[in-house]
């Protein structure tokens, strides 16, 4: 077993992530050899030579020692095999993986988030996995972000770890506020958030805006199925839930039941604001609670959480980080096999527990009592909330090429809709224009 290549350190986990695969599954015997082979890869005991995987910013413990232990394992599998796992730094990833293509030193396996997965896969960069698994395996994925993976009707990830959104309130100010629910709209929000400013004197919720992305999923979250942009053109017009929250946030705001800090819309404001208890509600993956457990101890005890802050019925964002096979692999068995390997339901368990704060994306992961019976300290029960909403998680925003323009857009005039500087038909009219002039310039026709 080689040591896991430091070649490329990094400082910590990303905060998008996403999940994985049931890899040793059995097949009927009527299916035949070719059939199981496909299915398990793993199991034909015949690969050899090199395979080497591109993780993405995950260097350092306690995932140092989880990737040595995959590569020995995977090894004692296969011993003509070498197996060498590198670290790259999330934002050098794309361009690496693209730069590898143009010479002869490619990497076999590389763990990408669905955009820069489609970018490369547009450029014919990587490997279509349609035909190399069966229909079992493709379907122990769950849903979501399974079809994260797929780009042009074809498949060229399989994901990996997740994570998605839950809501995140102080249970002390709640029941000071005599609140016992989460709301589940718009008005049920300001009613809500309301009734805990009016009883703590503070500003007690904090829609998150983040790059602009964020509001854009809670904007397809509340249309609930129907487009806000249909075929490359914006449909925002007469989208009543969207105007309602524009309407609602911006009253909220003059009010000061949303705070000040509010404008700047990062989730770490947004933290911070919660550390301190002059912040009550707001939604957040399960990596939120980190810092609020050893900076606001207190506040961490106090926390609780639920479902998203919407109808028990519509769509909730998923981050989804995967594993793709570049098209010029030289050993290409070996990284279908060491892809469904890492990504099968006994090593994504594995990851998720290392992690501490991630799903999986494999069914049979999510059924073992790790997630089913977390125990019931604050993040715990942050991730069995999180994990029932992977019911209902996909990725919400599919990757363009004007996404930067789109997310610009939409943080810039939400803030000025927030602030009272236009109404909210006018934000929703400004935000449809841009969007839609974005669109012509690229001439795509997506749907979301």
């Amino acid at each position: 077993m080689k040591n896991r290549t430091k070649k490329f350190l990094t400082g910590s986990i990303i905060a998008a992530l996403s999940v994985s695969l049931l890899a040793c599954s059995n097949d009927k015997a009527s299916s035949g050899t070719k059939e199981k082979e496909k299915a398990d890869p793993a199991k034909s005991g015949e690969l050899t030579g090199k395979v080497t995987l591109w993780t993405a910013s995950l260097a350092g413990e306690p995932f140092d020692t989880y990737f040595a232990n995959i590569e020995k394992k995977f090894e004692e599998m296969h011993p003509e095999l070498d197996v060498v796992i590198e670290d790259v730094p999330q934002n050098e990833m794309e361009q690496k993986v693209l730069t590898s293509l143009t010479g002869s030193d490619v990497p076999d396996v590389v763990n990408l988030n669905p955009h820069y997965m489609s970018n490369i896969a547009a450029q014919g960069g990587l490997l279509d996995l349609t035909d190399e698994l069966s229909d079992e395996t493709k379907k122990s994925y769950v849903d979501g972000p399974f079809e994260s993976g797929m780009y042009d009707s074809k498949l060229y990830a399989l994901p990996w770890y997740l994570t998605t959104t839950v809501a995140w309130y102080n249970g002390d100010h709640f029941e000071k506020a005599g609140v016992t629910e989460l709301p589940t709209d718009t008005k049920g929000i300001y009613e809500t958030a309301k009734k805990v400013t009016d009883a703590t004197g503070k500003a007690s919720y904090y829609p998150v805006i983040n790059d602009g992305n964020t509001i854009m999923e809670k904007m397809v979250s509340l249309s609930n199925g129907t487009a806000i942009v249909k075929d490359g053109k914006a449909q925002l017009e007469n989208n009543e839930a969207i105007l309602e929250f524009f309407t609602l946030t911006q009253k909220m705001y003059k009010e000061g039941i949303i705070p000040q800090e509010n404008a700047e819309g990062s989730i770490k404001t947004g933290q911070e604001l919660y550390m301190a208890g002059s912040l009550s509600l707001l939604e957040g993956g399960v990596t939120f609670l980190g810092p609020v457990e050893s900076g606001a101890p207190e506040v961490f005890k106090a926390s609780k959480s639920g479902q998203p802050l919407n109808a028990t019925d519509a769509p909730v964002n998923v981050a989804v980080m995967n594993f793709a096979i570049p098209s010029k692999t030289k050993n290409k068995e070996a990284a279908v096999a060491l892809a469904q390997f890492v990504t099968n339901a006994e090593n994504q368990l594995e990851f998720a527990k290392t992690a501490g704060t991630v799903l999986p994306s494999v069914k049979a992961s999510l059924e073992d009592d790790y997630f089913k019976n977390p125990g019931d300290s604050p993040k715990a029960l942050g991730m069995l909330e999180a994990s029932k909403s992977l019911l209902r998680a996909k990725v919400l925003i599919p990757p363009t090429e004007n996404s930067a323009d789109l997310r610009a857009a939409t943080k810039n005039i939400f803030v000025k809709n927030l602030q009272g500087k236009v109404t909210p038909e006018e934000a929703l009219k400004e935000l449809a224009d841009e969007w839609n002039k974005s669109f012509e310039k690229t001439g795509e026709k997506v749907t979301f």
